[in-house]
């Protein structure tokens, strides 16, 4: 059985921005499942990649990565992250961060925009828990609530 468009298009995503920032190293799933990345050396904000609550990322700091397409579906909606519950906990206990970005609905997926944010800040989106039978618990936002529509459309 193959994978999901959804799972080879974040994994996409993520290869590309661990290639544009070589201060984080990928971490594969049977060594950490709730998380994608560590930082290996001292992670500044940039224009490229701002930072959201935090003045650097120090070396060790555990980075779970998300992306959203900046539209999907017939109606052109803005995309979604989604974020689990149990992979949420682990951030927050092991004070992570989450590396959002939004990009283009192309095969690429060309990243439009990146930013970080601490996980204890992403706590203030106000989101609720969705406890399905058959999955783990999970949340869902528009990144409307991580970017100003000007940093991803404009």
């Amino acid at each position: 059985m193959g994978v999901a468009a959804s799972k080879r298009a974040g994994a996409t995503v993520e290869s590309a921005l661990l290639q544009r920032h070589p201060e984080l190293r990928h971490v594969p799933d049977d060594v950490a499942e709730h998380h994608d990345a560590v930082a290996v050396s001292l992670l500044s904000p940039s224009r490229d990649l701002p930072f959201v609550g935090l003045c650097l990322l120090e070396t060790g700091t555990v980075v779970e990565i998300k992306s959203a397409m900046v539209v999907y579906g017939e109606r052109q909606r803005r995309g979604r992250f989604l974020i689990r519950e149990a992979q949420h906990n682990h951030l927050l206990e092991k004070g992570g961060v989450y590396l959002f970005a939004v990009c283009a609905p192309t095969p690429d997926r060309d990243i439009i925009a990146a930013k970080v944010i601490p996980a204890s800040l992403v706590d203030e989106f106000n989101f609720s828990w969705v406890s399905p039978k058959t999955r783990s618990n999970y949340a869902q936002f528009a990144w409307s609530r991580v970017f100003s529509p000007e940093e991803v459309e404009g």
